[in-house]
């Protein structure tokens, strides 16, 4: 943690006091580059601070049946604009007549959102991402395949570590925090899931699955 965060307040403290000495003066980039990190830190902390509520299953939860299929489109349409913006092709694959799962609406959308934004972030122009929904004999299983860089094998038992990158030599504005993945496995065991991670290797893409249990029938409680 303390890693991640000296580098975004090094500039910070680097910058104004260059400014406070008069050393030089603020342009309208160096202070747009200055919020930026400032962002950056708030996100960070904000990320530590669920991360840590989920692990300590004290984060807010509220389970309910969820139609997973609908979810899935509605995210979908918002991600359109990205990957026309990259030139990726988003696809879906949705089997007919699910059953609804046992779930927070808002907890699975921000772990189906972080991992289409990491695929976003491994898949060059001209890939394609596909989000497919499939039936399981517990439950509904909700996977994000793309066609990007793939992952080592080696580093597969690593990828849902907090601040792990699979490309050591990528920077924090190129390969995001390294918590990203991290939340999906804490956000959706904190949901009675599981995650898993799969890839043929480095060039053949990669494939995220997570694993919810169906909704239970509820009790009917006499008057």
């Amino acid at each position: 943690v303390s890693h991640e965060l000296r580098t975004p307040l090094t500039v910070l403290e680097g910058n104004l006091r260059a400014a406070l000495d008069h050393v030089y003066e603020l342009d309208e980039e160096q202070i747009a580059n200055l919020y930026d990190q400032t962002r950056h830190l708030i996100r960070l902390v904000s990320d530590l601070r669920e991360l840590a509520l989920a692990e300590a299953d004290q984060l807010p939860l509220d389970l309910r049946p969820l139609d997973v299929t609908r979810l899935v489109e509605e995210t979908a349409a918002a991600f359109d604009p990205l990957v026309e913006e990259k030139g990726i092709t988003l696809e879906t694959q949705l089997s007919p007549g699910l059953q609804p799962i046992e779930a927070d609406r808002v907890r699975v959308r921000q772990a189906l959102h972080n991992l289409l934004a990491n695929a976003l972030r491994h898949t060059p122009g001209g890939g394609t991402l596909t989000i497919t929904v499939r039936p399981e004999a517990a439950g509904v299983a909700l996977s994000v395949a793309d066609t990007g860089e793939g992952i080592d094998p080696e580093a597969l038992v690593h990828v849902f570590d907090r601040f792990y990158r699979t490309d050591p030599s990528r920077s924090r504005e190129t390969g995001g925090s390294g918590l990203g993945l991290a939340i999906v496995k804490a956000l959706v065991e904190a949901q009675g899931g599981t995650v898993e991670a799969a890839s043929p290797g480095p060039g053949y893409g990669s494939v995220f699955t997570l694993h919810f249990p169906y909704a239970q029938p509820r009790a009917i409680v006499a008057a």
